[in-house]
């Protein structure tokens, strides 16, 4: 079992910290939120999230649960992003990793090109607040305000890998609509 990721409950403060920024500017909650990619100089544009289906993939490279999820959510992922329902998908990698070293070390040799937030940058751990990511690894699927619509993505990506990760991928669009 892998170790919390929050020591504490957070209080109030943090809460709805990200809905309300997308509340008032009608902008996704990731707007806000400096994000690096690979192959991208600087951070991302403000308006890189919006309408993409965005999955927050919280793990670290020391997690031998991570080391295990990761590549079945890459071969998830590849699948789906060569379908015309997928070219929305986004992961966004929230590393829980100690060291920047580490951190850069796992994303450079384990993961696609997917957006990432800077070690230390504090919204590492309001993202995990938010999301109520309290182990890992965890997987969320989230809307544009930053709530959580669908908690159980890591069980949709074993068996999407299993059977059709393009109608998981439809179900996740169908969850986002309601």
């Amino acid at each position: 079992m892998s170790p919390p990721l929050l020591s504490g409950s957070g209080g109030s403060l943090l809460r709805g910290c990200f809905s309300s920024f997308s509340a008032v500017r009608n902008a996704h909650f990731l707007a806000s939120v400096p994000m690096k990619k690979r192959g991208v100089e600087g951070t991302l544009p403000k308006d890189y999230f919006d309408n993409k289906t965005v999955v927050v993939y919280f793990s670290a490279g020391w997690c031998g649960s991570c080391k295990f999820l990761t590549p079945k959510l890459k071969k998830f992922y590849n699948a789906v992003k060569e379908s015309e329902a997928g070219k929305s998908l986004e992961i966004v990698w929230v590393s829980q990793d100690k060291e920047e070293a580490h951190l850069e070390e796992y994303y450079e040799k384990n993961l696609p090109d997917w957006p990432y937030i800077p070690f230390g940058d504090e919204n590492m751990k309001k993202l995990a607040e938010k999301c109520k990511a309290a182990v890992i690894p965890v997987l969320k699927l989230v809307d544009s305000d930053g709530n959580v619509v669908h908690d159980r993505v890591r069980a949709d990506v074993e068996a999407g890998i299993k059977a059709d990760p393009v109608k998981v991928m439809e179900e996740w669009k169908k969850l986002l609509k309601q």
